[in-house]
């Protein structure tokens, strides 16, 4: 079984500022080229769904690794899920992290050209060495017969053991709209993308 894994395209990362039910919020951990890959997800999003009956299912992550939330785990089991295309946000921290964890559980681990973005560009082509030095494919695209797409989503509070550590930024994004997927992957997901 193959998944679609899309990783922090959330409001927080993607908008320097964006609307929630008529309210303007700024976006906190914005990755410069994030919006530039919105769309390029949302037409995946698309194939796949054409493809027949879909899984989503959303995993809550409080840190880089999306393993420490063993829910990623258990549904991946479950689903017997052993490919993944990897898409999303970012490069050298989460796609790089969450990649070499499903390379590490025995997952065939692809990584979607053009559909992932860096915070720094040449800290996202060194990421992206190690990883395929360590087995992961890059691809052009992704096959027509994937059954399942993961939500991999940020939901940091100030209580996370990577922001009590200095080594992520103060962020608190549980529960808030920095925490929602992006409106235009949302709506592609809701079936509602013309």
């Amino acid at each position: 079984m193959k998944a679609l894994v899309i990783i922090d395209m959330t409001n927080d990362f993607v908008y320097e500022t964006y609307e929630h039910e008529g309210t303007l919020y700024e976006g906190k951990l914005v990755a410069p080229m994030a919006k530039a890959i919105v769309d390029k997800i949302a037409r995946l999003i698309i194939k796949v769904v054409k493809g027949g009956t879909v899984s989503v299912i959303r995993i809550p992550k409080d840190h880089l690794n999306a393993f420490m939330n063993p829910e990623l785990e258990l549904k991946a089991a479950e689903l017997g899920i052993d490919e993944v295309f990897m898409t999303g946000l970012v490069e050298e921290v989460c796609i790089y992290v969450n990649s070499l964890c499903f390379l590490e559980r025995g997952f065939r681990t692809n990584i979607v050209k053009g559909c992932t973005a860096p915070f720094d560009e040449e800290k996202g082509r060194e990421a992206f060495s190690e990883l395929t030095g360590c087995g992961a494919k890059m691809v052009d695209d992704i096959p027509e017969d994937i059954k399942v797409i993961l939500l991999l989503e940020d939901e940091h509070d100030e209580n996370s053991e990577e922001i009590k550590s200095g080594a992520w930024p103060p962020h608190n994004m549980k529960g808030t709209p920095g925490a929602m997927t992006v409106k235009t992957i949302r709506n592609v997901l809701e079936g509602r993308y013309n």
